[in-house]
């Protein structure tokens, strides 16, 4: 299917103005290593619901974009945690979301982890949610842990940004539901140069393009001066609307 731009778009801007303003409300934030298959480690920043009678819903692995940090995602992950749903950032380096073999160690090694860092089971429904050069890295994870059962519902692409050779493109498409959410075209996520594998229909995915969207959107409250300044600015409902998209899946 390819993506449509304009009835979603009026579905998603109504319905941003009825979810909650509410942030860091709840939840409780751990912080681990996770360690690899070689002598490396990345950082894992946990977010886990405040209930104790009910489960989480699901676990969400939100990946931040190239020359950002989790800290970034964390408006977006406290959406989730409201939603009653675990989220983990892993806290990749530029270098590591490009290297083409480190999709695989990140697997191998997150395939292993059962708890989170009090010892309570982690979900066993799970849905890979990724910005920008973090939605291409996560789009390769989701087969490697399908490939090795792990129950991945979906995958989020949040204004995906790929590169020029084979191993930078999006991951192989898997029979589980994409959704994908772009914003207008501007340097920091290479012009939209992931938009015409949408358009065209050549990677099938559900979603829409926020034509007034900046690429900074996607972290919402989170996000910096810094950020609008290089990628552009945008109404604030944008942010929003990226916000019911990703937590009402």
């Amino acid at each position: 299917m390819a993506l449509r731009k304009n009835s979603l778009v009026r579905l998603w801007i109504v319905s941003c103005f009825f979810i909650s303003q509410n942030c860091f409300a709840s939840g409780k934030k751990f912080r681990e290593t996770l360690s690899l298959d070689t002598d490396l480690s990345i950082p894992l920043t946990w977010l886990h619901p405040d209930s104790t009678s009910t489960p989480p819903r699901a676990l969400v692995v939100l990946q931040h974009g190239m020359m950002r940090n989790a800290e970034k995602m964390m408006a977006l992950a406290q959406s989730l945690v409201d939603k009653n749903i675990e989220v983990v950032l892993p806290g990749i380096t530029d270098s590591q979301a490009m290297d083409p073999l480190f999709p695989e160690l990140f697997a191998n090694a997150f395939d292993k982890k059962l708890t989170d860092p009090e010892g309570r089971t982690l979900p066993s429904r799970v849905l890979m949610a990724g910005f920008s050069a973090g939605a291409r890295f996560l789009s390769h994870v989701a087969g490697l842990l399908r490939n090795k059962q792990r129950d991945i519902r979906g995958v989020v692409l949040m204004d995906p940004v790929i590169g020029l050779l084979p191993e930078q493109q999006l991951g192989p498409r898997l029979p589980i539901p994409y959704f994908t959410i772009l914003a207008k075209p501007s340097r920091c996520n290479s012009d939209g140069n992931a938009f015409p594998l949408f358009e065209s229909g050549q990677f099938e995915t559900q979603g829409f393009r926020l034509k007034t969207a900046s690429h900074c959107d996607f972290e919402g409250k989170s996000s910096d001066p810094l950020c609008y300044m290089f990628c552009g600015s945008s109404p604030r409902e944008n942010s929003e609307v990226i916000k019911t998209f990703v937590t009402e899946w």
